[in-house]
């Protein structure tokens, strides 16, 4: 994280995933992460912390269904 709070220059990467026919602009800074569609100038901001908390539920849902795929494969049998 240090390298990230000392830049001086602006990071972003162009993602190779496109919504709308645009790639997918992603602008990390120490606190938010935001992101935009190239070309355009609307930025939506979204803190560190709220994406680690989304990841967790989406993991958390998979793995919940996972089970439950199980247990209906256990009692069809």
């Amino acid at each position: 994280m240090t390298a990230l709070r000392n830049r001086k220059s602006k990071l972003s990467f162009a993602t190779d995933r496109e919504i709308r026919g645009r790639a997918i602009v992603v602008e990390p800074s120490p606190w938010v992460c935001a992101v935009r569609l190239k070309g355009t100038r609307q930025r939506y901001e979204i803190s560190w912390d709220t994406i680690f908390v989304h990841a967790a539920q989406l993991a958390a849902n998979k793995l919940r269904a996972e089970r439950l795929e199980a247990r209906k494969r256990k009692r069809g049998m």
